[in-house]
């Protein structure tokens, strides 16, 4: 089998996660250097399961379609396949239908050489040589096929742009129901002693995808390459020290799985970070949280989200951060801080940041493609946090940019903030009330304080509401934070935005600058709100703290 990038570029999209248990796993094959991988269990079972997913009925949706262009399967092969002749194009096709089962494809740090673990059998392998034969004939870019043996499996070499500074060349064999290829013999041949002393159990269950992603290995080449750059000169920032500081040097990978069911699609992943208390992750607070009890929120939510975050912690650790990474720049920070403080007649930490709780949750009606969101933050006590915040905004020194920033509206005896923007559709406001720091659209926060005193049963009602009975059935008592979205409610949002002209015509311009050679969306075939929503359904989410980092689940209801 050919080692073209075009072929690479092609499998990738066959790939993206699931774990499946085996004698031996494929992936136990990866060579160290090439730990970043995607791998689809079955590519067959997987597309065909795809294709019964929301996003799958969507594409194949002729309605869609129209809006799309009706891309056909030579502009298809014009994008992954350029600058291949008919010919070539032909031949890498059909060696690319013969990837049926398991497929993993890894690369190296350098992200220029990957590896390719597959399922194949040893007829569509013995096929795929004649087909490199038959393209050594044809490409208009010559190679060379050099074959050997070790322990009795032939080892196929590809040498292209030989005897030239780019000479480039690859390794690949079979062995049982197991192709690889590499860049390396010496790791095909590892492959082949392994792959013969053990065997493989194909993959079982619902068709899935997984992602691995080193992150450590990632955060210090990142670390290494920016030394490199500086050429021997002193790191002004310390760039390792700042990294360390801001936890990142304690996260060692992200892992991500995704299975495909009849009636779901599941994502779940993993970020594995040795410290959860230290830098940029000390905004977290990963205490279970429940649902809120409050009596403003409707029954005919289109989202919820619950979640917990300590802004005073994270307030707290940046000049730690400065102080052991940036010690020239902490002093300039304590400054600034003190002299904001100082005009708005203030403590920011005293006043605002310990007086709000580590609690939030936000809602959203979705009304026609308008849609009203509310976040309402925890207030520890509300009436020390409001005195706080109108102190501030009352400042002399303040006044000029608090008139020219903010409308003040006096509301059922409640003072909502809006931010002054020229489209009234963005606009933005915040308040104080019923124990809350709200924020969001100016509506929304007015139906709160409507519903605040109202004598409703909105807390009933809410919990009739089908988004919070899902909740309450898919989210662990351990999750830190949750949600869940009616698709086909926020649909018209989604729809108004792709057909709003300031959008559109940004799409457009994109498009024609990309040089991509599918057609530029038709905006005037975009299908109705209710069409596309009707293939949509609910998602639910929530993540939870584990012994090594962090868990999140996603749900998609088709």
């Amino acid at each position: 089998m050919i080692p073209s990038m075009k072929i690479n570029t092609l499998l990738l999209l066959l790939i993206v996660p699931l774990v499946a248990s085996s004698a031996l796993e494929r992936t136990s094959l990866l060579p160290p250097e090439a730990q970043t991988y995607v791998r689809v269990s079955n590519t067959t079972n997987f597309w065909s399961m795809l294709k019964k997913s929301s996003l799958g009925k969507l594409w194949q949706d002729q309605q869609f379609q129209d809006f799309l262009g009706n891309p056909d399967a030579e502009t298809w092969q014009d994008m992954f396949l350029e600058g291949e002749s008919d010919a070539e194009r032909e031949v890498l096709i059909e060696q690319l239908k013969m990837l049926k089962g398991e497929v993993i494809m890894a690369f190296d740090m350098e992200m220029e050489d990957p590896y390719v673990i597959a399922a194949m059998a040893k007829n569509d392998f013995i096929s795929s040589l004649e087909m490199d034969a038959k393209l050594l004939e044809i490409s208009e870019e010559p190679f060379e096929i050099i074959k050997s043996t070790f322990q009795d499996e032939e080892i196929i070499r590809h040498i292209e742009n030989g005897g030239t500074p780019k000479e480039e060349s690859s390794w690949q064999a079979h062995v049982g129901t197991t192709f690889v290829m590499g860049y390396t013999r010496e790791w095909v041949e590892k492959c082949i002693v392994q792959l013969k002393k053990e065997s493989v159990k194909e993959p079982e269950g619902n068709p899935g995808c997984n992602l691995s992603l080193p992150l450590s290995d990632m955060i210090r080449k990142f670390i290494e390459e920016e030394k490199e750059d500086l050429a021997g000169n002193p790191d002004p920032m310390n760039t390792e020290l700042l990294f360390d500081a801001l936890g990142l040097m304690g996260i060692d990978n992200f892992s991500l799985n995704i299975e495909l069911t009849e009636t779901e699609m599941v994502a779940d992943s993993n970020l594995h970070v040795s410290d959860l208390n230290k830098g940029l992750f000390t905004i977290l607070d990963l205490q279970p949280s429940k649902l809120p009890t409050v009596d403003f929120i409707p029954e005919n939510i289109a989202s919820v989200e619950v979640g917990r975050f300590n802004l005073l912690r994270f307030w707290q650790e940046i000049p730690n951060v400065l102080a052991t990474a940036m010690p020239a720049v902490k002093p300039q920070f304590d400054i600034i801080v003190a002299m904001l403080q100082q005009q708005a007649g203030i403590n920011l930490e005293q006043d605002l940041l310990s007086n709000i709780g580590t609690e939030y949750f936000s809602f959203s009606v979705a009304e026609d493609d308008k849609q009203i969101s509310v976040i309402a933050v925890e207030l520890k006590n509300s009436m020390a946090f409001k005195t706080g915040l109108e102190t501030a905004l009352a400042a002399p020194a303040l006044q000029p940019q608090v008139a020219a920033g903010l409308e003040i509206e006096e509301f059922l005896d409640h003072t909502i903030y809006s931010v002054k923007e020229v489209d009234p559709a963005e606009v933005a406001a915040f308040a104080v009330a019923s124990d809350y720091l709200l924020y969001g659209q100016p509506d929304g926060i007015r139906q709160v304080i409507r519903s605040e005193s109202s004598d409703d049963a909105a807390t009933e009602s809410f919990e009739r509401s089908p988004l919070v009975k899902g909740l309450r059935q898919h989210v662990p008592p351990r999750a830190f934070g949750f949600g869940a979205v009616d698709w086909k409610k926020h649909m018209a949002v989604v729809v108004r935005e792709l057909d709003n002209p300031e959008y559109s015509g940004l799409l457009l311009q994109n498009w024609a600058k990309s040089g991509s050679p599918f057609p530029p969306p038709d905006i005037s075939k975009l299908p109705p709100a209710d069409h596309i929503a009707s293939f949509f359904n609910v998602s639910y989410q929530y993540a939870e703290a584990t012994n090594d980092g962090i868990h999140q689940k996603i749900i998609l209801k088709y």
